[in-house]
């Protein structure tokens, strides 16, 4: 015993001496030649898994190595590839090297897809057919084959098929005859209609919620309804959250009942902002909104607005027609206070609205106002009453939420006044807004702005100051103090005009995740006749993204200006569009 002892201890001494050492790996870095593209991406996406080997066992290692590479390339339809793998230590780093040759590519040769049930004869299936990517002769890709039946299942639900089943789904390759064949069964079985439509809780809203409801009962199903049902009645203003959902699990009879979740707004909400410009200082407002005042969906709200040139008040009531959201009755009551420069104006406003939403998604808006205002506009002293009937289309489209990276705006309106229904005179104005904005990459990014504006009137005197053209400011000619673009009389007082042509172009660049700098060029004039030269401003300005909107803080020169400002400066907040 004591002699195989020692036999035992020399031999592992002798183990420990001369054996080769494990060298500890702590990264591995692969290497591929043969591959580009997809493939090579999906080969790294395979290979990324495979964790470092332990100690100087690198042959389970190896084939690890080769099982992830066969599987992420018979995904493309590649069944016999050679690789050929060398292993190199570089410190503690385990360089892999890796050639591949794809090899013949597996053709499709019988491709069987069928539709059972109703689906059958539905449009939406027989237009997902005609673009199929399964076709005898073309190379063989599991992605698309996975995608193509996923698209079936997907379709099925958002169409109403809830029952459907795969018969068979099967590809079979022959990897001798480099070919494979495919078969997708699908049995639709009946397409569901639109059952009994339940609200989940309580709510004084269901007369809304009903009036705001995309489908009836008994019409087929569809998904893109029931997501739009949600959809309108989120922004409806009425309800804080807003979900429409079938009722899977209650689905009998070939009907499936939608479940319906409200939340209502608070009783009252408030909203507060303040800005400030260098043209009119300080700037705030303040916002209540009573969005419920009966079952039917009235709605009361008020806005206060100050700054130290002008500050205004409205009350609004509105009136949900049929639709809530695009077709209401609106009467608008309102007090504006001006004092800035040459004017001073205390305007009092009645105006009764209807708006519509047209198939084309402009906002069309008949109205009639009544307005009385009092003013001094540089030497003259007026008083005036003006009935003034009209209609404006409004449209705004964009895609990115508070930030927008492509978008369009357009306002259009004309409004008129006659003796012959009680006016101080005959007039009539026209006036548009177009606000264009695009993006590349969404970091380079392009805004331009037209302002149009028009009064057809004998004399612009007997237009009372609140409706004649000014440009100048934040909104308007940048670089000019706020309304002081316009024509004067003899003495030099500000007396507004009868055209506004105003424009304007930026370009922003993202240099950084939350930040955007611009630089802008505006230019325009008010005027009674086209004698008066385009004024122009320019400048650069920084912009802070934010979840509630864009925080602007603009520098802005006038180009040539009989004033004595020499920049002007504009901060403020709120979307793009």
């Amino acid at each position: 015993m004591k002699l195989r002892t020692l036999f035992t201890l020399i031999l592992l001494l002798y183990s420990a001496a001369f054996s080769v050492p494990a060298f500890a790996v702590s990264s591995i870095d692969f290497k591929l030649t043969g591959v580009s593209g997809d493939i090579e991406d999906n080969i790294d996406s395979y290979l990324s898994t495979i964790a470092v080997p332990k100690g100087n066992n690198y042959s389970f290692f190896e084939s690890k190595v080769r099982k992830n590479i066969v599987d992420s390339i018979q995904v493309f339809g590649f069944y016999t590839p050679e690789i050929t793998l060398n292993l190199t230590l570089d410190d503690d780093e385990l360089l892999v090297f890796i050639d591949i040759k794809l090899g013949q590519r597996v053709k499709l040769a019988n491709v069987n897809i069928q539709i059972d049930g109703e689906a059958a004869d539905d449009p939406m299936f027989l237009t997902l057919l005609s673009t199929k990517p399964l076709i005898s002769g073309a190379n063989l890709s599991h992605q698309n084959y996975d995608k193509f039946k996923a698209d079936i299942t997907k379709l099925a639900i958002e169409r109403g098929y809830f029952d459907g089943k795969w018969l068979k789904s099967e590809v079979r390759v022959s990897v001798k005859k480099h070919r494979a064949d495919i078969d997708l069964i699908f049995d639709s079985k009946e397409r569901y209609v639109f059952g009994e439509s339940v609200l989940s809780n309580q709510t004084k809203s269901a007369s809304i919620i009903s009036e705001l409801a995309t489908f009836k009962e008994g019409q087929e199903f569809e998904s893109n309804l029931v997501s739009e049902y949600s959809l309108a009645l989120f922004n409806s203003r009425y309800f804080q959250s807003a979900s429409v959902a079938p009722d899977l699990n209650a689905r009998k009879d070939g009907q499936v009942p939608i479940i319906i979740t409200v939340i209502n707004h608070p009783s009252n909400t408030y909203e507060v902002g303040v800005g400030y410009l260098s043209d009119v200082g300080v700037r705030g407002s303040l916002g209540w909104k009573k969005p419920w005042i009966n079952n039917r969906g009235d709605s009361i709200s008020a806005d206060f607005e100050y700054s130290t040139v002008q500050q205004e008040l409205t009350l609004n009531y509105d009136i949900p027609i049929e639709d809530p959201i695009t077709n209401i009755a609106k009467i608008q009551l309102g007090f504006q206070r001006k004092d800035n420069q040459d004017t001073d104006s205390k305007l009092f406003t009645l105006q009764l609205q209807r708006q519509f939403e047209l198939e084309s998604k402009w906002l069309r808006t008949w109205f009639i106002k009544v307005e009385q205002e009092d003013f001094t506009q540089g030497s003259q002293v007026g008083s005036s009453l003006m009935i003034l009937p009209g209609v404006s289309f409004a449209r705004t489209k964009q895609r990115g939420g508070v930030d927008p990276y492509w978008g369009n705006q357009q306002l259009f309106s004309v409004e008129t006044a006659s003796k012959y229904w009680g006016a101080d005179t005959d007039m009539l104005k026209v006036q548009s807004r177009t606000k264009y904005l695009r993006s590349i990459d969404r970091t380079h990014f392009f805004t331009g702005r037209f302002d149009l504006g028009a009064i057809y009137v004998d004399e612009i005197e007997s237009v009372p100051a609140s409706m004649r053209f000014f440009a100048g400011g934040s909104q308007s000619i940048r670089g000019y103090d706020y309304e002081t673009v316009t024509p004067t009389d003899d003495a030099g007082a500000y007396i507004g005009g009868r055209y506004l042509t105003v424009g304007s172009l930026e370009y922003g660049y993202q240099f950084a995740e939350k930040w955007r700098i611009g630089i802008f060029a505006d230019a325009g004039t008010s005027t009674n006749d086209f004698s008066e030269p385009v004024s122009v401003g320019v400048g650069t300005g920084i912009r802070w993204l934010t979840p509630i909107g864009p925080v602007k803080l603009d520098f802005a020169v006038p180009v040539k200006s009989d004033t004595d400002n020499k920049y002007t400066f504009h901060l403020y907040i709120g979307p793009e569009m």
